[in-house]
């Protein structure tokens, strides 16, 4: 009986055999594809967090030393040109009187910001944007396809979500080391404060009287 069995036992060990290094043959591979995964994430993410801070380090730069004066007249004069336009709108279209008085002071403040921002870039060979980039033209033709009260919530509040732009970028501004535009931003800077301001006000009066209703 033992003579029988013990080929057996032979064959069984010559089959498990081969199967468990093929087994061992695998998960080293596995571990070894692990290793190399990691370090490529890890490579990853380091050159993810390189990116970042240099970026981290771009801004904080911009801060300590001002909106870029280039960047700024580019993109004042773009605010600018969208204001006095939404301003014009929101006269002719508005349905809440008070919206209306709010258009027309946005129309004569920006028109009078713009005049301004245009003799500045002048004395300093800075050509501005003669139209508005189709993003923001594609904006205002959604403004004037609006009527009734869908129109004044959607333009007050564009109003707020521009000012609030408006203002981080004028604040920048503020910092320029170019004294002239450093002036310039500072004296513009209430104004838009107060536009937000007023349209916050206007937005926050607009939904109390949609919950009345």
């Amino acid at each position: 009986m033992s003579k029988i069995i013990q080929p057996n036992m032979k064959l069984q060990q010559f089959k498990i055999l081969p199967i468990s290094l093929l087994a061992i043959a695998t998960l080293a591979q596995a571990c070894n594809s692990n290793q190399k995964k990691d370090s490529a994430d890890s490579t990853t993410m380091t050159a993810h967090n390189m990116g970042h801070g240099a970026a981290t380090g771009d801004t904080t730069d911009n801060m300590k030393n001002g909106t870029p004066v280039n960047r700024f007249f580019e993109e004042a004069s773009i605010s600018g040109m969208v204001e006095v336009e939404m301003g014009k709108i929101g006269q002719k279209k508005a349905s809440m009187p008070r919206i209306k008085e709010f258009a027309a002071m946005i129309e004569k403040d920006h028109t009078e910001a713009n005049e301004e921002l245009i003799k500045l870039a002048t004395s300093k060979n800075f050509k501005l944007p003669v139209e508005l980039p189709a993003l923001k033209k594609e904006h205002l033709t959604d403004l004037n396809r609006a009527t009734g009260k869908d129109f004044d919530n959607y333009y007050i509040n564009m109003m707020v979500e521009d000012h609030i732009s408006d203002i981080a970028l004028f604040e920048g501004a503020t910092k320029s080391p170019d004294a002239e535009v450093s002036a310039f931003a500072k004296k513009i800077l209430p104004v838009l404060q107060k536009h937000y301001k007023q349209a916050r006000e206007i937005s926050l009066l607009f939904d109390q009287n949609k919950d009345r209703k």
